[in-house]
């Protein structure tokens, strides 16, 4: 089995569970699960992953860009907390100095 039809096959397995646990995409295919959905969501757009029930295939689509969207949102508010923790305003600041 190639690592599309692994990737589309682990999918489709784990869709009634958002895509399944970030520790298990990490196992399986040794990439972040924010660089699986990425991948995923690519593949999803290829004419040969047409095969798929449209209802599935429009599922799977919804759950990686509602991934994708809880990383950049996450990744946004780590930027936040750790500008916060480096500005001099703030109370942990002054342990350092």
């Amino acid at each position: 089995m190639s690592d599309e039809a692994a990737m589309i096959d682990f999918a489709v397995k784990w869709r009634h569970w958002n895509g399944g646990p970030d520790e298990d995409i990490w196992v399986t295919f040794g990439i972040t699960p924010e660089n699986y959905f990425h991948r995923l969501r690519g593949l999803l757009t290829k004419h040969r992953w047409n095969r798929l029930e449209p209802h599935i295939l429009e599922q799977l689509v919804r759950i990686c860009d509602e991934r994708l969207d809880t990383v950049d949102i996450a990744s946004a508010a780590g930027r936040r907390d750790r500008a916060r923790y480096a500005s001099s305003a703030h109370p942990l600041s002054r342990l350092s100095a």
